[in-house]
């Protein structure tokens, strides 16, 4: 049988229609997933060899689920297709040809606490610790946006530019130039000199463009400027390029996503073909006339209407509680009931909130009724320090011009070297421009350097040579493990502060690194170091941890929800001052908000409940709430219970109408919650 009859006719239009531009609208729930693994089995069948083929998208974790479905389809003849994110995707143009920019190929990735880290000390290098204009943070955001839309130093820098534009251009410049000097990339840098070999070398870039004759983009509403550009100089030559995505669930855009994206994708591919994917298989009717109904009511979207052959469906419910302790703990004695009442299973739950803060209540609820649950979005294994120090170690052994690395791991155990050591070992890398390891290899030599702290410095950089050559000939999740040892950072971590199951824990994750390490060597024997270094940057970046367990309730915020379903949905909250977010009206993404609760509408399958608290405690003072607005712009016939009870219908309207300001007169002590 052809696998293309189980398709409907928009879904085969869209997979067989193989030649030029497409766009490819395809709405919640209208299976895009399944149409891009078809279109990529149908261009193989058709001979194109599977090397010639490229579909990207923004995680590893969907990366990996169309591996397995193309695998599952075609077997060994769909092994060569290059299914990945963006960034590794870059990561593999420049492994070739970063060179012709100045940089070596061994370059390592800084995550985002490795670029916060560098930005504090060029900060205190500059004076501006305690400037009243920019801090760290704002410094790493400012920088991180104008990366995300190709904006130079220099245009920061220009005459008209507000005091902190340039003293955050002055430090984006020097951040550049620190990078490059570390040869160290962040996550911005691998597109972004991407882009600019195809814009300065298009010649020597010429191979890349050859290569893939064939390009897919997944999630295509969630491209910056950048990546649109990418792609643009990818295909120039044959323009076979096919978008999928829904600007309906741009949810992205304080991320640097531009959802105008897709209306300017028909500007430039003229001959684009349009094909719309409406029919959706996950959701109810009732769910899916609710979510079509909110979404109407944005201005600047491209029409679609999701349907369903699966017809009615049971009806919205409504939870409105005196405050918010009431609210959730009539939320989880629900989900209980219904367990128990219909036989269904726990981790068929989901909770939705706008905000990670909302989660604590919610929480506490859970214990106290003991039900297990888990928190999705909450802090990444490579987040924790203990990981973060432990690879810090390989990313300095793989790439002795790290100089992060090396400040974070030199006295991670303690060795002895000051800071006044520290310091002048600085100074003789900014004189001589040698790299900090080689100074610290032969740290004698020096005379500014301390004699003791000198001779810490070389029995430091001789261990970590020796290791970089362990690393090359021996396997690498049992080299990383004696490497651990040798320093004594578990020994180093069971002398820490904090109660015995704190220190435990701590270990027990570096213990789960090391077998994360040996499995990935065992998998992939014909790996180096640098490969192993370049996947654990690029995962902890693009992926939150896998899906909730069995036997799970799970609490997530909406935007961690993206890409996910649930049988039955709680969205909670849903009372003005809380959803939309305050700040997000504040920066006129009253549209953008209206999509987020249109993703989390449509994550539910069977049955979607919605809730709000009448009052809620804000440190002294009580907020009195009224509901959403956007739950004002639904069809009250959809809900099983009145939203407003006996309120007119002048009423409702009054409320809907409500302007902006008088949400952060009456609701100010909210400002501020993200």
């Amino acid at each position: 049988m052809n696998p293309s009859s189980t398709l409907n006719p928009q879904q085969r239009e869209a997979v067989e229609n193989t030649r030029g531009p497409m766009l490819i609208l395809a709405g919640a729930g209208s299976g895009k997933t399944r149409v891009i693994v078809h279109r990529i089995a149908h261009l193989i069948r058709e001979q194109v060899p599977p090397s010639r083929i490229l579909a990207v998208t923004f995680t590893n974790k969907a990366a990996n689920e169309m591996k397995e479905r193309l695998s599952q389809m075609l077997g060994e003849s769909g092994k060569g297709a290059h299914l990945s994110t963006f960034h590794s995707l870059g990561v593999r143009i420049l492994r070739e040809t970063i060179h012709l920019l100045g940089y070596q190929k061994n370059f390592v990735i800084y995550d985002s606490q490795d670029q916060l880290a560098l930005i504090r000390n060029l900060m205190e290098e500059e004076g501006l610790s305690e400037s009243p204009l920019i801090d760290p943070k704002s410094t790493h955001h400012m920088i991180h946006q104008a990366k995300t839309q190709g904006i130079s130093p220099e245009e920061m820098l220009v005459p008209n530019a507000l005091p902190r534009t340039r003293l955050a251009g002055q430090l984006y410049r020097q951040y550049q130039e620190t990078l490059k000097g570390c040869n160290a990339l962040d996550f911005e840098d691998i597109l972004n000199l991407c882009l600019k070999l195809f814009e300065t070398n298009s010649e020597a870039m010429q191979d890349t463009r050859d290569r893939f004759r064939y390009v897919m983009v997944d999630e295509y509403q969630d491209t910056n400027s950048v990546q649109y550009r990418l792609l643009k100089h990818l295909v120039q030559d044959h323009r076979n390029l096919c978008v999928v995505g829904d600007d309906d669930q741009s949810i992205y855009g304080w991320r640097g996503a531009e959802p105008g994206n897709l209306f300017r994708f028909e500007k430039d591919f003229p001959d684009v073909c349009l094909v719309r994917l409406e029919q959706n298989y996950r959701s109810s009717e009732v769910i899916l006339k609710a979510a079509n109904g909110l979404i109407e009511n944005n201005s600047q979207r491209m029409p679609k209407t999701l349907w369903s052959e699966k017809p009615g469906g049971e009806l919205l419910g409504w939870i409105e509680a005196k405050d918010e302790i009431q609210e959730t703990e009539t939320v989880v004695r629900r989900i209980r009931l219904d367990i128990m009442r219909h036989n269904r299973k726990l981790e068929e739950y989901c909770i939705l909130y706008r905000s990670n803060f909302q989660s604590r209540v919610l929480e506490e609820a859970l214990r106290e009724a003991k039900v297990p649950y888990r928190v999705v979005g909450g802090k990444s294994f490579f987040e924790r320090r203990e990981v973060r120090d432990a690879l810090a170690y390989l990313k300095l052994i793989q790439n002795p011009n790290d100089l992060v690395s090396l400040q974070r791991v030199i006295n991670t155990p303690r060795r002895g070297i000051g800071k006044t050591s520290l310091m002048q070992l600085n100074a003789c890398a900014a004189e001589t421009s040698l790299p900090a390891l080689g100074i610290m290899s032969r740290a004698r030599h020096y005379s500014t350097i301390p004699a003791e702290a000198a001779a810490s410095m070389e029995v430091f950089a001789a261990l970590l040579s020796d290791f970089g050559n362990r690393f090359e000939k021996g396997n690498l999740g049992q080299v990383f493990r004696e490497l651990l040892e040798e320093i004594g950072y578990l020994r180093f971590l069971e002398k820490q502060s904090g109660d015995v199951k704190t220190r435990e824990k701590r270990i027990n994750v570096v213990q789960e690194l090391l077998r994360g390490a040996q499995r990935y060597a065992e998998d992939h024997p014909d790996r180096d170091l640098g490969d192993y270094l370049e996947r654990m940057m690029l995962f902890s970046e693009n992926d939150e941890q896998d899906g909730p367990p069995a036997q799970v309730l799970t609490l997530m915020t909406l935007h961690s929800a993206k890409g996910l379903e649930f049988p039955y949905v709680y969205m909670v909250g849903m009372a003005e001052g809380l959803f939309p977010n305050p700040r997000a009206l504040d920066d006129d993404a009253e549209e953008e908000e209206r999509r987020l609760c249109y993703v989390g509408i449509t994550r539910a399958q069977r049955e979607l409940v919605f809730s709000m608290a009448k009052t809620r405690r804000r440190y002294q003072d009580t907020v009195f709430q009224e509901p959403s607005r956007f739950l004002l712009e639904l069809d009250e016939k959809l809900f099983s219970n009145p939203i407003l009870g006996d309120a007119s219908l002048e009423q409702k309207g009054k409320m809907q109408k409500r302007s902006r300001s008088d949400f952060f007169q009456n609701l100010k002590t909210f400002n501020g919650e993200t």
